[in-house]
């Protein structure tokens, strides 16, 4: 699944608990670690490597190109 599916799903499961707090780590040469923290307690948390965010970013804009 990719990132931005993983994220929506979060989103739609926990968007009516409140506002998210979302870090994001140092950045290296191998990517950086994602954290969002829901106010019920659950946190989503996902190293982003370099492919994963260039390949997210692909997909949304097919995506708005076929809309």
């Amino acid at each position: 699944m990719s990132l931005s599916a993983d994220l929506d799903e979060f989103v739609g499961l926990h968007q009516a608990h409140g506002s998210f707090r979302a870090t994001v780590g140092d950045v290296t040469a191998n990517g950086y670690r994602l954290e969002i923290a829901c106010p019920c307690g659950v946190t989503f948390e996902r190293w982003v490597t370099a492919h994963d965010a260039v390949d997210d970013l692909l997909r949304e804009h097919l995506r708005a190109e076929r809309n």
